[in-house]
């Protein structure tokens, strides 16, 4: 991946403030000190052309293969509209829910059965939205292998994801954009170093405990 435009882009992410500090809530229901809000680089075409690029590249260097492709609801869907646009690969689009009016389908598109789909996805923290997509589009018989993110928040995602049969890339994963904020003086190295113990400590298999730990005391209250 060319280093040049990576460390851009991880700029890029940081000027426009996707990468922020505090407290915020995942839809996970986890308290987290950061929150990667990549979801605004919709609205600054520069840098998602420059995730588009980069997904690319990945792609180029991995020799990855596929027909068509797809952003994980809602927050790729931008990304990999950029992306389709530069590989003139076609996209498709997972809806949420099924509506009760036009063709009623969940997947959107033109495709047919036995397509190889990329998924594109933002952020992967549990892996849980890849697997969901994953598993609707096989159900439409479309074959999932491979899923591409812009950032690893590294809590165990990829694993999850790997177990369900699907190769996973990241452009950048949370240490990296940390390590680059400390080298570009935007963070204190304490500041690097207890987010990523704070991630490190709240990955999948911490997350599977506390949740089974939960049901277990509703089951005895």
């Amino acid at each position: 991946m060319d280093r040049t435009e990576l460390e851009s882009f991880m700029d890029n992410l940081y000027e426009i403030g996707c990468v922020k500090f505090g407290e915020f809530y995942l839809s996970t229901g986890l308290k987290t000190p950061v929150y990667f809000d990549l979801r605004l680089i919709v609205s600054h075409p520069k840098v998602l052309q420059q995730a588009g690029r980069l997904i690319k590249q990945i792609i180029e260097q991995n020799s990855i293969n596929f027909d068509i492709l797809c952003g994980v609801p809602y927050g790729a869907f931008a990304v990999a509209t950029s992306l389709s646009i530069q590989t003139d690969k076609p996209m498709v689009f997972k809806r949420k829910e099924i509506k009760d009016y036009g063709c009623k389908k969940m997947v959107e598109g033109v495709y047919k059965s036995g397509d190889s789909c990329l998924l594109i996805e933002d952020v992967v923290v549990y892996g849980t939205s890849i697997n969901e997509t994953s598993q609707t589009l096989r159900e439409y018989g479309l074959n999932v292998s491979c899923a591409i993110s812009i950032l690893d928040r590294e809590q165990g995602g990829s694993k999850v994801i790997q177990d369900n049969l699907i190769n996973f890339f990241s452009i950048l994963k949370a240490s990296d954009i940390l390590k680059h904020l400390v080298n570009r003086g935007k963070i204190s190295e304490s500041k690097m170093n207890e987010t990523i113990e704070f991630l490190n400590k709240n990955n999948y298999k911490a997350f599977v405990l506390q949740n089974s730990s939960s049901k277990t005391i509703a089951n005895e209250a």
